[in-house]
């Protein structure tokens, strides 16, 4: 029987050594602070189009293999995660990636909760 203990190991990509730290700026005005320790990500994602038109913000995690980059934020105003995938366009200093946010609905409104869509992240020097 297969155990049922976590298998810890280390994080190892495939990829080519790519630095994603620093700030970041999308289409929509909203930012992020990224710090990069080997393949890992951690910093604050703070967004300017929170459902009543003001700026809010939670930490980021995630994880880089090669130009291919994924995070997550879990809003720290509100109850939703929201999760961003995609990679670093390749000859410039741009994350193109797609997300989905899900947050908490009534019993029964499952799909409500999850909204998705596409952001376009510049590096800011």
């Amino acid at each position: 029987m297969p155990s049922l203990h976590p298998i810890h190991v280390a994080l190892h990509g495939t990829g080519g050594d790519v630095d994603i730290s620093g700030t970041w700026r999308n289409e929509l005005g909203s930012f992020m602070l990224i710090e990069q320790v080997g393949p890992l990500l951690s910093g604050m994602y703070t967004s300017t189009v929170s459902g009543d038109a003001s700026s809010t913000s939670g930490p980021l995690q995630g994880s880089v293999d090669g130009q291919q980059v994924a995070f997550l934020v879990h809003w720290t105003e509100f109850q939703a995660i929201t999760a961003w995938v995609g990679r670093l366009d390749e000859g410039s200093d741009e994350l193109v990636m797609l997300w989905q946010m899900t947050s908490q609905t009534d019993p029964g409104q499952a799909w409500a909760s999850i909204n998705a869509g596409a952001d376009t992240f510049s590096r800011i020097p």
